[in-house]
């Protein structure tokens, strides 16, 4: 077993515990004689083995962290003791090695609540676990506090990350001096002890927002004191309002207007954190468990990423979706696989998921000719129809073959038609525009005339 002793911030905040155990140990290993933390052990003469010489060889923090894992594992046996600085427990090596080993942390003053450093309200996170943490975001209603900014590289990096999270101009303290964000890299007095502080802020003065924030504005409308509209919703009445966003985001997308792309995107997410507070207030469920189902689902269905199935192409990833979709769901028929289609769909959408599910399993036509024949088969049918309903029946048929036609050459049906109506609406507007508005007055040989002279002029 392998015993931590936990140096805390300064030379001085050992504990009795921890000085006890460096008395009984047959070995003592430092991991680092470059903090104020070392000045202990050369006041009390104390031998020891610096493992520096493992930082200056290593490609990375990670890297040092496992290295000096498996250093220490190799060691002979006898009473072995590792000295970190901070709590303990904040500290990667110390994490790597119980995973890897029995160890017993006896641990002391963390950076979170050290004199001089933030205070226990804090959120602390060395700059360079910070840096290699993808997506590293925090709420910003609390303090940050960034410790280990050792050289002008590290501080470039973090400068970089607290930008996006605070904006370029956002005031923070380095060293105890207030400078904006941007000039982080700018700076003396880098070190292992040198740290930036990030005060929290008010919801109403920031300029940059992030996830917590809009969880927290949610909370806040739905609260005792909140908006009387927000607070009287339920999932139902606001099921409309998702619909449209999604179809607005579409709209975006197909015009390439990022500036509205941004906008309708949050709409979406408004709706989704908008349904998880609304579970929380009836006791169904919560925002964290729509999160872990999402991040579930992903890490589940990605086996080609976080298991052990290779796809070396889009199309190979895609069908470890579906297997492991299939394995998940436990499926045991196709039709099963039809009934998880959503009903709410757009009927031309639900129909072409239908059709390619059903394709999968062999139940296709053989060539492109007996996909047309059906068409042509589908509207001699409704040509013979005498009622309503069975020109509400045979019309959906020739809807339903003409996805499939669509479908064997690989076109989205809700695509297509949608840019069928925008052309329409493009050669219709300029017949109506060359009558002056007054079509009805016009004959059809007329506006036949027109239309023909539209599909020329609107042609893009």
């Amino acid at each position: 077993m392998i015993t931590v002793v936990a140096l805390g911030c300064e030379k001085d905040q050992i504990t009795l515990a921890g000085a006890q155990a460096l008395e009984r140990a047959d070995k003592i290993f430092v991991k680092t004689a470059l903090t104020d933390t070392y000045e202990y052990f050369d006041e009390k003469g104390i031998p020891n083995v610096c493992l520096d010489f493992i930082y200056d060889t290593s490609e990375n923090f990670d890297d040092l962290d496992d290295r000096i894992a498996e250093y220490l594992i190799a060691q002979d046996g006898g009473n072995i003791v590792y000295c970190v600085n901070g709590s303990g427990y904040d500290d990667r090596s110390v994490i790597v090695l119980g995973q890897r080993t029995e160890t017993t942390i006896i641990p002391s003053v963390s950076a979170g609540i050290n004199g001089g450093r933030p205070s226990v309200g804090a959120v602390t996170v060395s700059a360079y676990e910070l840096v290699n943490m993808a997506g590293f975001n925090y709420d910003t209603r609390l303090t940050l506090a960034v410790i280990d900014v050792d050289n002008e590289y590290i501080a470039a990096e973090v400068k970089l990350v607290l930008m996006n999270i605070l904006g370029d101009e956002e005031e923070i303290l380095f060293n105890g001096s207030s400078i904006p964000v941007y000039e982080l890299d700018r700076q003396r007095g880098y070190g292992h002890s040198a740290t930036v502080f990030v005060p929290a802020k008010e919801l109403t003065a920031k300029k940059r927002f992030n996830f917590f924030d809009l969880y927290c504005i949610m909370k806040i409308l739905r609260g005792d004191n909140g908006c009387q509209w927000d607070r009287a919703q339920t999932h139902s009445s606001i099921r409309q309002n998702v619909i449209e966003e999604a179809y607005e985001l579409a709209e975006a997308i197909d015009n390439d207007d990022i500036d509205n792309i941004i906008e309708e995107s949050g709409d979406i997410m408004l709706q989704s954190v908008f349904h998880g507070v609304i579970g929380e207030d009836t006791g169904e469920f919560n925002v964290e468990d729509v999160l872990s189902a999402i991040c579930r689902k992903l890490i589940d269905r990605h086996t080609h990423i976080f298991g052990d199935v290779v796809a070396n192409t889009p199309e190979e990833a895609l069908k470890a979706w579906d297997s492991a979709k299939a394995k998940e769901k436990n499926y045991t028929s196709a039709s099963g696989k039809m009934d998880k289609i959503a009903k709410a769909l757009p009927a031309l959408m639900r129909a072409y998921k239908v059709q390619k599910a059903a394709g999968k399993e062999g139940f296709e036509f053989d060539e492109f000719d007996q996909v047309m024949a059906k068409i042509e088969e589908e509207i001699a049918e409704f040509k013979a129809a005498n009622n309503a309903v069975e020109y509400e029946d045979e019309g959906g048929d020739i809807l339903f073959a003409a996805v499939n036609a669509l479908r064997w050459k690989k076109i989205d049906p809700e695509i297509a038609l949608s840019k069928a109506t925008e052309k329409f609406v493009k050669r219709f507007r300029y017949v109506e525009k060359k009558c002056d508005g007054d079509m009805k007055n016009k004959s059809l040989d007329e506006l036949t005339a027109l239309w023909q002279e539209a599909k020329v002029e609107t042609k893009d």
